[in-house]
């Protein structure tokens, strides 16, 4: 009888697949890839591994310099308050500063109230008028040709607002002044040597009954006549 001597055959064994394969070469190992970089969109790589949110927002849209906004506004509130103040300024000047201007010292140019000679109310004396007999204290007086003997005529005159208060005796003398300064001679003036300006203005009772007239009369002195007009044309 012969014998087998061939061992029995173990396919799941190791041995026998090592055997087989042969060992694998001595390699060093594959290097790791390192992470991808974090993405950061507007700024660029961040070395420090953290993304920013601020930096990576939209920018929103321009909106100007607000401390330029703000003196603006300022310097328009600063223009706007002194260019008020300039006509308060203008106002008050003109309502402080203005005088009324004495009548002009011409004849007037109203019609004539009839023909010569006549009797005048006081209120309807009219710069030019000569008079003869004139009593300034009188409320009426009797108007003449200027070429007839007369004793007076009216040189100017300055008449008050009617809504006005009464402004006190001194005042209507003052003004009564400033009427008589107004008036402006002719040639014919220089052939008398006894011409005198008298001024004529409301009492407190003539006020209160509308009487608002400042006159000047330019006179003679009692005895004395004049035949002439004596006024500038």
């Amino acid at each position: 009888m012969s014998q087998d001597n061939t061992p029995p055959r173990d396919e799941s064994g190791p041995d026998h697949d090592a055997a087989k394969v042969p060992p694998a070469p001595n390699e060093p190992p594959a290097p790791i890839a390192p992470p991808p970089p974090p993405y950061a969109p507007s700024g660029g790589f961040n070395p420090d591994g953290f993304q920013h949110p601020e930096e990576n927002q939209p920018e929103p849209p321009h909106q100007g310099d607000p401390v330029k906004r703000q003196r603006l506004v300022i310097g328009g509130i600063v223009v706007g308050a002194l260019v008020l103040m300039g006509v308060v300024i203008w106002v008050l000047l003109n309502l402080l500063g203005t005088r009324p201007e004495a009548a002009v010292s011409t004849p007037s140019a109203t019609a004539s109230l009839g023909p010569l000679p006549r009797d005048t109310d006081s209120k309807d004396f009219q710069v030019g008028d000569c008079f003869a007999e004139f009593d300034p204290n009188a409320s009426k007086a009797r108007a003449v040709a200027c070429d007839t003997e007369h004793n007076a005529q009216l040189g100017a005159a300055y008449t008050y607002p009617q809504e006005g208060s009464f402004p006190g005796t001194n005042a209507l003398k003052e003004k009564g002044r400033e009427v008589c300064t107004g008036i402006k001679f002719n040639a014919a003036a220089n052939e008398y040597n006894t011409l005198l300006k008298q001024a004529v203005y409301p009492s407190t009772s003539s006020w209160e009954r509308g009487d608002r007239r400042v006159d000047c009369f330019i006179v003679v002195n009692p005895g004395n006549t004049i035949k002439d007009d004596l006024l500038q044309k």
